[in-house]
């Protein structure tokens, strides 16, 4: 995923952090925290849990874009049809801006939607 921020907007805001929502058949977290504009650390949380190594199953990076990927086996898309994405910067503990606005990005799933097949339930 990539998020272009307003980088003014960023610039006001010492220490912050974006909070990236994807759910399938559960939910994952992406967590990149920013201090003056840099990336300082990220996390994932899955499940309610805090994973140990993030790194080994994401990658975050920041200059004038946010870019972060996870790995697609992290995903658990069996009897999914779609995505549910969300975006937060959150500062100070409360969120600032949400994309979209209320709810989720629904991305559907499929080749007729040039994304991933969904998966069987077994």
């Amino acid at each position: 995923m990539r998020m272009d921020p307003f980088l003014d907007l960023l610039g006001e805001l010492e220490d912050s952090e974006f909070r990236i929502t994807i759910g399938a058949a559960e939910e994952i977290n992406i967590v990149a925290k920013l201090v003056r504009g840099h990336l300082q650390e990220f996390a994932v949380e899955k499940g309610r849990l805090c994973l140990l190594n993030p790194q080994t199953v994401a990658e975050a990076s920041f200059d004038r874009i946010l870019e972060v990927a996870i790995h697609r086996s992290e995903i658990d898309l069996k009897g999914q049809s779609m995505l549910k994405l969300g975006v937060a910067l959150w500062h100070g503990g409360l969120p600032v801006d949400v994309l979209p606005a209320e709810g989720y990005l629904e991305v559907r799933l499929g080749e007729d939607h040039f994304a991933w097949p969904p998966e069987d339930h077994s």
